[in-house]
């Protein structure tokens, strides 16, 4: 099997730095099987280019999917996705961490007079014409080993508009039904939220939950983790992620998450990253001048 991608690393989007997504391309030969294409728990929607497979959700072999070319799926992170070729494949996957902000604010938006419950699910919708025109220069793309963030935002902002132009209300919610669900609805509350709290108890209040219920809900939409590890583990690499990335002065990150002394934010940098706020900004600055120019 052979990948390709639009950037290799997972591109992090500046404005919303909880979410991170990538363009990928598999080349598979009849008969192979990707036992967990959503292992990292993302949203995936998969375009078969070339070929047939078999799509079996959560695992259920005797379920399975037909996916021949010219036509997509969706897989939400809620849900386990294995898949074998029936013939020589070519699918070209948008994994993304989060739905939002391209699909879910403005799919939600666009979708404001649809009523989601009343929409039968569907599995499978034709590649449109345009579409595929999209896909096959984004191949293009990813075969001349292009690596340029901008690009990659401009092609996602592009997909998700050419949904719009290329398929009805109906069609759109029928493909994104379970993106549209309330699990998902928690899960948008969660990622709105985070920033702007310090403990779990914070964060079940601003979602509107009460703490015990908050937290099962948590578990059953974040795969068994609590909001305290998880709080922990994204704050820490969204700190990281500024401190190395962002020319925002160290005291401004440090009041952006809500930490009122230096040293209380120097020994929360030691603890959970693993140097403090100054070495680790001083090796982000390292790393972008080993960087070689575009």
């Amino acid at each position: 099997m052979e990948m390709l991608f639009l950037l290799e690393k997972l591109y992090r989007d500046p404005l919303a730095l909880s979410r991170f997504s990538q363009f990928r391309c598999f080349q598979m030969s009849k008969g192979e099987i990707i036992q967990d294409l959503n292992e990292n728990h993302e949203f995936q929607v998969c375009f078969v280019l070339k070929g047939s497979l078999c799509l079996f959700k959560d695992q259920i072999e005797s379920m399975p999917l037909i996916a021949i070319q010219n036509e997509f799926f969706f897989i939400s992170s809620l849900h386990k996705c294995k898949i074998k070729a029936m013939n020589d494949v070519q699918i070209v996957v948008h994994a993304c961490n989060i739905v939002a902000p391209y699909l879910h604010n403005r799919i939600i938006e666009y979708l404001k007079d649809v009523t989601v419950k009343d929409i039968k699910p569907i599995e499978v919708l034709p590649v449109h014409p345009l579409m595929r025109s999209f896909l096959d220069l984004l191949v293009d793309y990813m075969k001349n080993g292009t690596e340029i963030p901008d690009l990659h935002r401009a092609k996602e902002y592009e997909l998700f508009s050419l949904f719009k132009i290329c398929y009805s209300k109906h069609q759109i919610a029928s493909i994104f039904h379970d993106a549209l669900s309330n699990d998902l609805q928690f899960f948008v509350a969660v990622m709105t939220h985070y920033k702007s709290c310090r403990t779990a108890k914070e964060l079940a209040t601003l979602c509107g939950y009460n703490e015990p219920v908050f937290t099962q809900l948590f578990k059953r939409c974040f795969h068994g983790t609590t909001p305290y590890q998880w709080l922990q583990k994204q704050t820490s690499c969204d700190i990281e992620f500024q401190l190395k990335e962002s020319t925002l002065p160290i005291k401004q990150i440090m009041l952006d998450y809500h930490f009122k002394t230096f040293s209380h934010f120097t020994t929360y940098c030691k603890r959970n990253i693993g140097a403090t706020p100054n070495e680790i900004r001083k090796k982000g600055e390292v790393l972008k001048c080993q960087t070689p120019l575009e």
